[in-house]
């Protein structure tokens, strides 16, 4: 039997919301943002959604912000974000999923557009070895404010994951990519088995099109609640 791999993207697809809103909402909260960034990050949400984003521009901006702080400072801060916040946002449905592929021997990847510094506890957190995403450039332990290139992001991520069958044999055509956006429409293309997860409109109209797989997952049922997810593990202790 040959070997699959199975590519994940996160937001939409693994996570029920933007990770950008989630951070830039735990941040505000933290004191450190303030409403013009929430602002900032809705636009680019927008802009995401209506497939009309800069990608280059929003990350070198996003590095710029933070230039000069400690890389270790970064990555535990996200670490906690993590734990006590986006931990909570997966599709149950995203996590039924992965387990299927993981007891049918198929390798995991994560493939997104995301930080490294959620990336990395995700795929900790979902026992996933290999994933491919945005980095910034780092010096003697400091974020330089610039990102790795070429971003992972739209074309590139396919040309990420086609290293990934070069390094492992693993074929593309006979694996699997999850995402939700168009901007994956051609790294979707070149999976022998993509498949749309709660897509934008973009995505849908060519995922029906193509004769490709959709799948629409519900959001945890804590969120059919008005409480934060800290205040529904406080009321399940209790």
């Amino acid at each position: 039997m040959k070997k699959r791999a199975a590519f994940f993207d996160i937001d939409y697809t693994l996570l029920c919301k933007s990770s950008m809103m989630l951070y830039v909402d735990y941040m505000r909260r933290q004191g450190e943002y303030g409403l013009w960034d929430v602002l900032v990050g809705g636009f680019y949400l927008l802009q995401y959604k209506l497939n009309l984003l800069d990608i280059e521009s929003a990350m070198d901006k996003a590095g710029q912000s933070h230039k000069g702080m400690s890389e270790q400072k970064l990555a535990q801060l996200c670490e906690r974000w993590f734990e006590e916040e986006v931990v909570h946002y997966l599709y149950p449905e995203a996590l039924e999923l992965l387990e299927s592929h993981r007891a049918a021997g198929d390798e995991l990847c994560i493939l997104s557009a995301t930080s490294i510094y959620l990336t990395r506890p995700l795929s900790r957190h979902l026992g996933i070895s290999h994933y491919f995403c945005n980095q910034p450039l780092v010096k003697d332990g400091v974020l330089t404010g610039g990102m790795h290139k070429p971003l992972c992001y739209g074309r590139a991520k396919l040309d990420y994951a086609l290293q990934f069958e070069a390094a492992t044999g693993i074929r593309l055509e006979d694996s699997f990519y999850y995402s939700d956006s168009i901007t994956d429409l051609e790294t979707l293309a070149g999976f022998g088995h993509p498949v749309a997860v709660n897509p934008d409109r973009f995505l849908k109209r060519e995922a029906k099109a193509r004769g490709w797989k959709i799948l629409n997952f519900e959001p945890p049922a804590w969120l059919k609640s008005s409480r934060r997810p800290r205040d529904v593990i406080k009321l399940k202790v209790l």
